[in-house]
């Protein structure tokens, strides 16, 4: 009996532990596959973390070739152009070296033909670049909350890109991701914002103050009111929101209320329960989309700066113990006289890397002055001589050279004075009966801020309608000087540079002082029907030079007929109804329809009456602490300059206040005493800019996201590749 039970307790002894040794091998084998399975995990991870690296270096490739370039064609990236590459660094990273990953290095990190697309283990391919389309940027569709262009019309090119990454282990295998994202490249133009500010944007109205349309700064923004400031659309900045003063302004600090329109379209305080909401405070950026929405973005939101194609970054002169300028102006350049294109040559980049950089930075910026956009250039020596010339372009519409390297132009003859050479003459000790005031302008003018007595080339704006409108060539010297081959609506007024040759980083070389360019006669502005089968609607005038406008300027000066944002005739196909407008200078004054020279040089004697102006203006200033010690710059509400005593009289402006650069001729600083006294300001944004109908030649800013990101499988990786290969 004790051997039966003894034998059925050996019995179940060995069935449990046949079976504790069964579960123990199924736990060590289930474990054993969770290791290679994690092992195989790592493997894919490593793939997947390649293929993302490699669009995101790409695409930061791609930015900076559209930073550089204008234009593009659509088979831009295909293998036998310029196609999306491995770089090196990219290789070096994830070689087996550096023990940084196990990324299966392609034999081939750049392809010459789409048939070898898909050859490689591991390769990035890139897609057609679409012409664009020009699309309106709603903020009331879900997921623009936060789009720092919404409300805006941008052109929008989207730009395929597909990548490969394997990853292979010898003991565990191989693993390969696929990936797919869209690089949006969006243009925005410049004058689709009612403020756009590239230095320190400073606002410190003592009156009301509203502003009605985007504000955009490419730096920090200063803030503050002495009544109140209304801002009833949304604002980004891509630098720092501050309450106050700038630290090297003068003056004090103002605590007048500030408000901005949140999505809702509802005036809301930028001072909360517990102060300003200011970059700084605790939870900024949470507290700002509360009571914002959205509609305020600052760089802590991701905002960078919207620079004009081929410009680069401004850098603030911060040292305020010189006045040595040393800032980074490089929109300066917009305003510049085409160069020479000897100018334009590379050097070796292996030789003369130096070289190379300067010479690429010139020829960024070259295709966007308005110097070479001009259809028309009237130009100005030293003595005062004037000429009109055409510009020649090959059919890509770029500027044809001689074989000087000069640009060509042809030789343009008005048969009426467009522009009049007045240099300044002030007659003094005249005998008490003469009948003429002691020391009365008889020519030229005085400038009070700048404490200069000018030389004027005075251009009548009414007279160069009249013979482009008229569109016969005798009138303009003729032979093919017909203005329907050469008007493309930028006139640009060059002037001699102060050095034969720009020795400055920023490639800035300034026009020769002791000059000014004034506009008048200037109601109705040229808007010939010949072109607007070209898409081409009013002018833009811009020059090297401080620019004068007399009187109203494409408005009637009826403030009964217009306001600050809707224009006085909507109807841009009529030759005498107002059109899209541009003024581009070193700096722009505004003077009244009652301004006399002659009475430049006395205070007193310059009074002013309502005047309307109908134009985008872009234009210098003169920085906050500039001049080596603490001066205001004015800010946006003494940005365009005046001359006069307004005496409760009002200056009605529609259009876009465009603050890109630092003056370099106009660099007296505003605040001096006995200049002028300030008008009612009716200052607005042009509905029309906002719909895109704008002045020839305008500037587009630049700005860059990816969108569209998806892991994909083998198949569908294998189906792009297949319909990008159509596009080659």
């Amino acid at each position: 009996m004790n051997n039966h039970k003894q034998g059925s307790t050996l019995i179940l002894v060995l069935i449990i532990s046949t079976v504790i040794g069964i579960g123990i091998y199924s736990v060590l084998g289930l474990v054993n596959t969770e290791f290679r399975l994690n092992k195989k995990a790592i493997v894919y991870n490593d793939a997947k973390q390649a293929a993302e690296s490699l669009l995101q270096s790409s695409m930061a490739e791609l930015k900076t070739r559209f930073e550089n370039q204008s234009a593009f064609p659509t088979d831009t990236l295909s293998p036998s152009n310029n196609p999306l590459y491995i770089s090196s660094e990219f290789i070096q990273i994830h070689s087996d070296d550096n023990n940084l990953s196990n990324l299966v290095i392609p034999s081939k990190t750049e392809y010459t033909s789409e048939d070898e697309f898909n050859s490689e283990p591991t390769e990035i391919i890139g897609g057609q670049i679409p012409v664009g389309e020009w699309r309106y940027i709603d903020p009331l569709i879900p997921g623009n909350e936060q789009d720092e262009l919404k409300g805006t019309r941008v052109f929008e090119r989207s730009i395929e890109m597909i990548s490969k990454a394997t990853a292979t282990r010898p003991e565990v295998g191989s693993a390969t991701a696929y990936a797919r994202q869209y690089l949006q490249v969006r243009d925005a133009p410049l004058f689709a914002y009612a403020i756009f500010y590239n230095v320190p944007l400073e606002i410190a109205p003592g009156p009301i103050m509203e502003v009605h349309g985007p504000v955009h700064a490419n730096t920090d923004a200063w803030l503050q009111a002495g009544n109140s400031l209304d801002l009833y659309s949304k604002l980004t900045i891509a630098g720092d929101l501050n309450k106050g003063r700038h630290p090297d302004a003068t003056g004090g600090t103002s605590n007048g209320d500030i408000t901005i329109a949140n999505s809702s379209g509802v005036q809301t305080s930028l001072q909360g329960s517990e102060g300003w909401m200011t970059t700084g405070i605790e939870d900024f950026v949470d507290q700002i989309n509360q009571a914002f929405g959205g509609n305020v973005q600052t760089s802590e939101h991701g905002v960078s700066p919207q620079n004009p194609v081929g410009v680069s970054d401004y850098i603030e002169d911060t040292d305020t113990s010189t006045d040595q300028k040393e800032s980074y102006n490089s929109a300066y350049n917009l305003i510049q006289p085409v160069l020479n294109e000897s100018d334009l040559k590379y050097p070796s980049a292996t030789d003369d890397p130096e070289g190379y950089a300067e010479a690429a930075a010139l020829n960024e910026i070259e295709q966007q002055k308005f110097s070479y956009k001009a259809g028309l250039v009237i130009q100005v020596d030293s003595s005062g001589n004037i000429s009109y010339k055409a510009a020649r372009r090959n059919s890509d519409d770029t500027l044809i050279y001689n074989g000087s390297g000069e640009q060509e132009t042809a030789d343009l003859t008005p048969a009426t004075p467009i522009a009049t050479y007045k240099p300044f003459i002030e007659e003094t000790g005249q005998p008490e009966d003469s009948g003429e005031e002691p020391g009365k302008i008889t020519s030229g003018m005085h400038d009070a801020r700048q404490g200069a007595d000018l030389d004027i080339i005075e251009i009548d704006i009414g007279a160069l309608k009249d013979l482009v409108h008229d569109n016969n060539a005798a009138d303009w010297g003729g032979g093919t000087s017909q203005p329907e081959n050469w008007w493309n609506g930028v006139v640009y007024v060059d002037f001699p540079q102060q050095n034969s040759s720009s020795d400055r980083d920023d490639n800035v070389n300034p026009a020769i002082e002791g000059w000014g360019v004034k506009l008048t006669n200037a109601e109705t502005i040229p808007n010939p029907s010949f072109a607007h089968a070209k898409d081409i609607y009013g002018m833009s005038l811009a020059t090297n030079q401080m620019l004068y406008v007399q009187g109203n300027y494409n408005a009637d000066g009826d403030f009964d007929t217009g306001s600050p944002t809707d224009p006085d005739s909507s109807n841009f196909a009529a030759e005498d109804e107002e059109a899209p407008a541009a003024l581009i200078a070193d700096s722009i004054t505004f003077l009244s329809v009652d301004w006399k020279d002659v009475n430049s040089s006395i205070y007193g004697q310059r009074t002013a009456e309502n005047t309307e102006v109908s134009a985008a203006i872009l234009t210098g200033l003169v920085p906050s602490g500039e001049t080596g010690q603490k001066s205001y710059s004015g800010g946006v509400e003494n940005f365009p300059r005046f001359l006069e005593k307004w005496n409760d009289k009002t200056f009605l402006m529609r259009g876009s206040i465009v603050a890109l650069f630092e003056s370099e001729v106009g660099t007296a600083p505003w605040g001096t005493g006995s200049v002028y006294n300030p008008p009612n300001r009716e200052w607005g944004f042009h509905s029309k800019f906002g719909e895109g109908y704008l002045p020839p030649g305008t500037p587009n800013t630049r700005n860059y996201r990816a969108v569209d990101f998806e892991m994909i499988n083998k198949a569908t990786y294998e189906e792009y590749v297949q319909r990008i290969k159509t596009y080659y």
